[in-house]
Order: structure tokens, then C-alpha cells, then sequence
């Protein structure tokens, strides 16, 4: 029975060192990654304008960002899991793009009108 206790000790004591060295670990490397370049806390905002580049090549510049849309259950739960982004465009329709699918969003210089 002891022989019991001692491995599930060992086996706890494991765990936690394991947990604390990679909190560690992670730590480092966050400040050396820091060091060489600053880490920002920054993402794309609601209502600027945006160009939003896809995966598949397509463009929509001039777009503001409306937000995301959650996905239900149901026949046709076509964004997945992760939802959808809804972008606006400067004629006033709306555009829903799968999340997954966007590669790169850069701040337009100002609004284009789309011809």
C-alpha cells in the first residue's frame, strides 16, 4: 500500500514540476522574443476602415469591420465553429467572410469607393 502512495506522489510531483517549468520556459522566451522586438497588444477595431486580404487571392479594400456573427446549429451553419467576420462595404453591403479565410487586414488610408 505504501508503494502505492509513493507513486502517486511521484507521479503529482511530476505534474507540477512539469507545469512550472514550462510556465518558465514561456516566460523566457517571451522576454527574449520581446527584447528583439516589442510585443503590442493591438488588433483590428470595429469601424475603421480596413483592405482585407483572403487566402483564395480576393481583395476587399475600403471595408469597416461590423464585427462577428456566431454560428447556430442547423442547416445552414455555414461559417463553422468559428464564426464569421462581417465587413461592410463602402456601398452599404454587407460581406460575410469566414475567419479562417482572412490572411492579412491592413488600415486603409481612407474610405474607396467600389466600381
Amino acid at each position: 500500500m505504501d508503494a502505492v502512495w509513493l507513486i502517486c506522489t511521484a507521479l503529482i510531483v511530476l505534474i507540477v514540476y512539469g507545469t512550472i517549468a514550462s510556465l518558465v520556459g514561456s516566460r523566457r522566451q517571451r522576454k527574449a522574443r520581446e527584447q528583439s522586438l516589442p510585443f503590442l497588444d493591438d488588433a483590428p477595431r470595429a469601424g475603421v476602415v480596413y483592405d482585407v486580404l483572403l487566402s483564395d487571392g480576393r481583395k476587399f479594400p475600403g471595408v469597416q469591420l461590423l464585427g462577428t456573427s456566431s454560428t447556430k446549429p442547423g442547416p445552414l451553419a455555414i461559417g463553422g465553429p468559428e464564426g464569421m467576420l462581417v465587413l461592410l462595404r463602402p456601398t452599404g453591403k454587407r460581406v460575410f467572410v469566414r475567419q479562417t479565410a482572412v490572411r492579412c487586414i491592413e488600415e486603409a488610408s481612407e474610405a474607396r469607393s467600389e466600381a
